[in-house]
C-alpha cells in the first residue's frame, strides 16, 4: 500500500516528471488550457461520498481521455475515481472491485495547484 514520504522526496519526483514531461521525447501530458499537465486537484466532497460507503476500503484511480477531446488526437487526459471494495468473489482476477459510483473530471494542475514544490 501507499507510504507517506518527506517533503524533500515528494518536490525531487514532481520535479522529475515535470522535467520529463516537457522535455521533446516526454509524454507531453496537456491541460484542457494546453498547459503541461502536473497532478489534479481532488476535492473532499467527492471524496467523503465515496468514502460514506462503508464497504470501501480505498479507491481506485485511472488516467482516462478528457471528454472533451475524445476521438481527437493530443494527449489531453483526466482521472477517473471510484470507491473500491474487497473482491471476496471465489477464484476473483483482481483484489478490487469499483462500486459503482465513479467521480470524473477533477479539475488539473495548473491552475488548481497546491503548494507542492515551494
Amino acid at each position: 500500500m501507499a507510504t507517506i514520504i518527506d517533503p524533500v522526496s515528494a518536490k525531487s519526483l514532481i520535479q522529475e516528471f515535470q522535467e520529463q514531461n516537457a522535455s521533446d521525447d516526454g509524454p507531453g501530458l496537456l491541460t484542457p488550457a494546453d498547459q503541461l499537465l502536473n497532478g489534479f486537484f481532488i476535492d473532499r466532497e467527492s471524496l467523503e461520498a465515496l468514502l460514506s460507503n462503508p464497504d470501501v476500503a480505498g479507491l481506485s484511480i485511472a488516467l482516462a481521455k478528457h471528454p472533451d477531446f475524445v476521438g481527437q488526437p493530443g494527449n489531453y487526459f483526466t482521472l477517473l475515481y471510484s470507491g473500491a471494495e474487497l473482491n471476496t468473489g471465489l477464484d476473483a482476477p483482481t483484489p478490487y472491485i469499483n462500486t459503482g459510483d465513479i467521480c470524473a473530471g477533477p479539475p488539473p494542475c495548473p491552475p488548481m495547484c497546491s503548494n507542492w514544490l515551494q
